[in-house]
């Protein structure tokens, strides 16, 4: 049938979100929730790529930014530069 699982669809729409959030069109407070980095002379990965704060309980391990970041860093450019949401959905 070609529907995805619960799972695939939870990440999915946190992938959304944290598009949603690195590109301010979520109107909340990015810096508390992820932390951009500013290496220009990267050799891997995309140019909005996040560093993973460090977290020493379940909770922060088990936050939305933590367990996300790991995909959105796997992204290619070609997905994060999406012009709007709707193209980053499609991708």
């Amino acid at each position: 049938m070609g529907l995805l699982t619960l799972q695939d669809r939870r990440e999915r729409e946190n992938l959304i979100t944290l598009y949603k959030i690195v590109n301010d069109i979520e109107k909340i407070g990015k810096e508390d929730l992820v932390l951009l980095t500013d290496e220009d002379g990267r050799t891997r990965g995309h140019v909005k790529k996040i560093k993973k704060r460090q977290c020493v309980k379940d909770i922060g391990k088990n936050s939305f930014p933590h367990r996300t970041v790991e995909k959105w860093n796997a992204l290619n450019d070609e997905v994060v530069a999406a012009h709007n949401v709707h193209s980053f959905k499609e991708k």
